[in-house]
């Protein structure tokens, strides 16, 4: 449960951030993100291997099955899970860069 409500707070926070506070993405801020989730994973993965662990799915995949078994074995997993969350941000974005389309046309 706390997992769920923890990233289900991500979403909240990050609506709440642009419809309340005005705040919005921009091209630049898909690169930026891309780079802090590598240097995350990067820190994760070191904390990984000081512990035994297996945080963010860096050093194994999760003995049960998941969406991380049509990515490929270890590490060619890691590689293809950029090119989704590279999808996926910039999907998010698209409704942003829509509007900012639209807004230049007129």
């Amino acid at each position: 449960i706390q997992t769920l409500g923890a990233h289900g707070l991500i979403v909240i926070i990050m609506v709440y951030m642009t419809t309340i506070e005005g705040m919005r993405p921009t091209w630049g801020s898909v690169g930026r993100t891309m780079i802090a989730a590598n240097l995350y994973m990067f820190f994760v993965t070191g904390v990984n291997v000081a512990l035994g662990s297996n945080y963010m799915y860096t050093l194994r995949k999760p003995d049960s099955a998941s969406l991380l078994d049509i990515l490929g074995p270890w590490p060619w997993y890691l590689f293809w899970a950029e090119f989704v969350a590279l999808f996926l941000f910039t999907l998010l974005y698209m409704p942003f860069a829509i509007k900012d389309w639209r807004a230049a046309v007129k």
